[in-house]
């Protein structure tokens, strides 16, 4: 398991290439796990766009996210309701093809639906478990993805889904587990801005030592793809302490 990292000069750098990713991988059917939160709401918006919107074949794409807050879909703080408003209602993605975790039912329940959802839809892999074709995320300061936070994950949970708690505000999601998110054929980082240069600089430094990366309190440190590379798409705030790295031509 290795990183690759990209440095793109500005965030619309960093859009344009996931875009080109996404129409490649739209030429077949594909499982993809979004991530949530502010980030790749950018992302979404140009995917709406006409040039790009008409470019992707939406009919082979599946939608699945990462994790959830516990709130209705129409709340500010939902990650699909946050999709749905940028991307999902602007382009031809067939209904059937949104797997979105509802957010407004309990908890428990819905993290043993979902689970059951994955499980009829996703292809299992090499490591028997259900395979996303791509898994994209992000990364708190804290160092924590998806909805799994440092000193709360269980790297050896069974279940593919789970019920988290935010360690500040106590709120409730629900999230893939991180053996879920690691049989991922690709799994792929979205982070931006200074405030997580160090910490993407202390990640970064472990490539060079596995064992300690083994041992990391930050689940984005640790949650990397079985089957090889993880790459790290960044803009030029986020990699400003990794010294020497350029940002792509």
């Amino acid at each position: 398991m290795t990183s690759n990292w990209k440095i793109f000069a500005s965030t619309e750098e960093i859009f344009a290439a996931l875009t080109a990713q996404l129409v490649a991988l739209s030429a077949r059917k594909a499982h993809v796990s979004l991530s949530g939160g502010s980030t790749p709401q950018g992302w979404f918006r140009m995917l709406a766009q006409p040039a790009c919107a008409t470019a992707v074949r939406w009919e082979n794409l599946h939608f699945w996210w990462g994790d959830e807050r516990c709130v209705p879909p129409d709340a500010e703080e939902s990650n699909f309701g946050a999709a749905q408003r940028l991307l999902l209602s602007h382009v031809p993605l067939p209904p059937g093809n949104i797997h979105r975790i509802r957010g407004e039912e309990n908890p428990e329940s819905e993290a043993l639906r979902y689970a059951a959802e994955i499980r009829q839809h996703v292809p299992v892999g090499a490591s028997g478990l259900p395979s996303f074709d791509w898994v994209l995320l992000g990364m708190g300061d804290d160092g924590h993805t998806a909805s799994l936070f440092p000193g709360q994950t269980d790297f050896a949970e069974p279940n593919l889904t789970m019920v988290a708690q935010h360690p500040v505000s106590g709120q409730k999601r629900v999230s893939k587990s991180a053996a879920l998110l690691m049989a991922g054929q690709r799994v792929d980082y979205l982070v931006t801005g200074a405030g997580k240069a160090a910490l993407l600089r202390d990640i970064r430094d472990l490539d060079a030592n596995p064992a300690a990366r083994a041992q990391s309190p930050w689940p984005a440190a640790r949650i990397l793809s079985l089957y090889g590379e993880t790459t790290w798409y960044l803009d030029l705030s986020a990699a400003s302490l990794m010294g020497g790295m350029q940002a792509r031509r």
